[in-house]
C-alpha cells in the first residue's frame, strides 16, 4: 500500500504539469468582480467576515448556516479524537516517525490540552475513561497513518495544516482554510509540484469532500499564485483515496461555488431575512442543526 500511495497518489517520478503564473490574479479578480454586488453590505473597518468550508457546506442550506451563527459550538469526543489524531501526525512527521507512537500521542495531547483553546479545554477536562478512550482512538490513526502513507524523500517537502488564507474586498471578506498535509513545493522550475491531502475517518461523503479539495486548491492558487497540480482526500480506514488533478475549469467552477455562498453568507449576516424566506434543503446536514426538528422543509422531505 505504501508503494502504491507513492506510485499512484504522490506520483512521485512523474512529470509535474507546467505552471500559469497569473491564475493566482485571474482568480482573484474573478471573484472580486462576483462578490461587488455585495461589498458594499460588509462594514469597512473592523474584523473580516471570514468564510472557511465549514461555512460553504452549512451554506447548502440557509437555516443550517443560521445555526451556526446562532447556537454555541460543542465539541463532542468524535470531532477532538480526530483533532488530536491529527496533532499527533504532524508531531510523527515532525520527528521523522523516529519515536513510539505512544510517545508522539501523549505528546500531542499534552500540547493539544495546554493549548488554551476551546478544543484544549474541552479535552482537560474529560474524565479519566474518556480521556484513555481518545487516546486509544488516536493512537490507532496515527498508528494506521505509518503503515499506509510511505515515508517521503528527503528532497519532498511536507508541511501539515497550513494555514491557506485569502483577502477578498480590499480585507472586508476572509477565506480561510487549513488542508491537513500539503506536499511538495507550489512552484518548481516552472512547474506545478504541491498536492494536497485531507486525511478523514469514518463514512465517505464524495461530493462534499471533493468540493472541500477544490476549495482549498483555489485558497492555494490564490495564496501562492500557482495551482497544486493535485488534490486527494485520503481516507484511513479504506486505505484509498479520491484525487483530483487541478486544471482551470476547476478553480473557475470553485470560485463560481465561493461566489455563490459567500454572497449568502454576507446578505444572511448582514441582513437576516426571516425565517419563511429562507432557502432551506434537507440533507445530512440535519443531523447537526438545532432547527431541524421544527424544520418544515425537513418534515415535508420525510413524508
Amino acid at each position: 500500500m505504501q508503494r502504491q500511495v507513492l506510485e499512484d497518489l504522490l506520483a512521485i517520478d512523474a512529470p509535474r504539469p507546467l505552471a500559469d503564473t497569473e491564475a493566482g490574479s485571474r482568480l482573484r479578480e474573478q471573484l472580486d468582480t462576483g462578490l461587488a454586488g455585495v461589498a458594499g453590505m460588509l462594514p469597512p473597518v473592523g474584523r473580516p467576515l471570514v468564510v472557511g468550508k465549514s461555512a460553504l457546506d452549512a451554506l447548502d442550506c440557509e437555516g443550517r448556516f443560521l445555526d451556526r451563527l446562532d447556537a454555541p459550538f460543542r465539541w463532542a469526543p468524535g470531532m477532538v479524537a480526530g483533532t488530536l489524531a491529527h496533532t499527533g501526525i504532524a508531531v510523527d512527521l515532525a520527528g521523522g516517525r523516529a519515536r513510539d507512537p505512544g510517545e508522539v500521542v501523549a505528546h500531542a495531547w499534552q500540547a493539544f490540552a495546554t493549548s488554551g483553546t476551546p478544543a484544549g479545554h474541552y479535552l482537560a477536562e474529560l474524565p479519566g475513561v474518556e480521556a484513555d478512550a481518545l487516546r486509544g482512538r488516536a493512537l490507532n490513526l496515527v498508528v494506521e497513518f505509518r503503515e499506509l502513507f510511505p515515508p517521503l524523500p528527503d528532497w519532498v517537502t511536507l508541511r501539515t495544516e497550513p494555514d491557506l488564507a485569502a483577502p477578498l474586498l480590499g480585507g472586508r471578506l476572509m477565506l480561510r482554510g487549513k488542508p491537513d498535509l500539503a506536499i511538495g513545493r507550489a512552484l518548481y522550475a516552472g512547474r506545478r509540484r504541491l498536492l494536497l491531502v485531507d486525511l478523514k475517518t469514518g463514512r465517505r461523503n464524495h461530493i462534499r469532500h471533493r468540493a472541500d479539495m477544490r476549495f482549498y486548491a483555489l485558497l492555494a492558487t490564490l495564496k501562492y499564485g500557482v495551482a497544486p497540480f493535485r488534490v486527494a482526500t485520503f481516507y484511513l480506514d479504506e486505505a484509498s483515496w479520491d484525487a483530483e488533478d487541478i486544471d482551470d475549469d476547476v478553480l473557475e467552477a470553485a470560485a463560481r461555488t465561493v461566489v455563490a455562498k459567500a454572497s449568502r453568507a454576507v446578505r444572511l449576516t448582514q441582513e437576516r431575512p426571516p425565517d419563511h424566506a429562507l432557502r432551506l434543503l434537507p440533507g445530512p446536514g440535519c443531523g447537526w442543526c438545532g432547527r431541524a426538528p421544527n424544520c418544515s422543509e425537513r418534515a415535508s422531505a420525510a413524508q
